[in-house]
């Protein structure tokens, strides 16, 4: 339930940031605001997280186990090691850790859009069209 709650607060922190970044663009380059810019962004936000997400499911495993560590994992040889251990040890780790933060951004992305839509449709009911 934790981790769910974290998800939700950074799902929220990245839909105010984009609202506050949609507001400054719509007074400085269109000299207007409406609600439109808050909801497209956040939309358009959700769907770069959940690209993100599905190139992390498509790389392979050691690039981005690399990448989202900033270290350089190296084996070390023992004496039980043989073949089938250095593929366990090696590439099965990161494999599952990669598949673990690709789901991560994945529910970000997804719960970034849910949260937009749901308050769009309750911005929708509270402010009367004109």
């Amino acid at each position: 339930m934790a981790v769910f709650l974290k998800t939700v607060l950074i799902a929220l922190q990245f839909i105010l940031v984009t609202a506050v970044l949609s507001i400054v663009y719509g007074f400085i380059v269109r000299g207007h605001f409406t609600l439109a810019y808050i909801f497209h962004a956040n939309i358009l936000v959700g769907t770069i997280i959940l690209c993100v997400a599905l190139l992390i499911f498509v790389l392979p495993a050691g690039l981005i186990h690399n990448r989202l560590t900033g270290k350089l994992d190296i084996f070390k040889f023992d004496k039980l090691t043989d073949h089938t251990t250095y593929i366990e040890r090696t590439y099965a780790e990161k494999h599952l850790k990669k598949q673990e933060k690709a789901y991560e951004f994945l529910f970000l992305g997804l719960l970034i859009m849910i949260i937009t839509g749901l308050l769009q449709l309750l911005v929708a009911v509270i402010v009367p069209a004109y």
